[in-house]
């Protein structure tokens, strides 16, 4: 198993930027979203994982490819709702 540390800064607005062997490696694109996790003193960042309930949402037939699977369920539910 390879261990990397890269140094990052925070900046304006409690930002981060992800270094680009990193982005390169795991795939990360503009949208992502990621996980925080605190562990005693260490902060660990992750790939967000998709809920299984969104990723089937996106499969039904005539499902609109161009909106998120947040979207999708929001609307289902005011659907069901009348609103």
């Amino acid at each position: 198993m390879s261990f990397f540390k890269y140094k990052v800064k925070v900046l304006s607005g409690y930002r981060v930027s992800i270094p680009r062997e990193v982005r390169a490696r795991f795939n990360v694109k503009i949208g992502d979203e990621l996980e925080m996790e605190v562990r005693g003193g260490q902060l660990i960042i992750s790939l967000a994982k998709e809920s299984p309930l969104m990723m089937l949402a996106g499969i039904a037939e005539g499902a609109p490819s161009d909106i998120s699977g947040d979207e999708l369920l929001l609307g289902e539910l005011k659907n069901k709702s009348g609103g």
